[in-house]
């Protein structure tokens, strides 16, 4: 009885890994040959308040985000743009 329980989860498991490995499957894309494709690790984010985060992914990440948010004014540069 408790062997035929085990066969019968183990098939349901290996059943479901099938199915997941089928619907994974068709989201591989082939990458056009003038793209440049960039991978970054950002597994040290602890936190994205400016005022908190030491990390070198945050510290690019809001960068990035708060570059051009405000800028000065390139006639006149007393003044600031947002």
């Amino acid at each position: 009885m408790m062997l035929e329980k085990f066969a019968l989860r183990s098939r349901a498991l290996l059943a479901g890994a099938a199915l997941s490995a089928l619907l994974v499957a068709p989201a591989f894309a082939v990458t056009p040959a003038d793209t440049l494709v960039e991978g970054f690790a950002i597994d040290d984010i602890i936190s994205m308040d400016p005022g908190e985060a030491f990390e070198l992914s945050t510290a690019e990440v809001t960068g990035n985000t708060y570059d051009l948010l405000v800028r000065l004014d390139l006639s006149d540069t007393s003044k600031v743009k947002g």
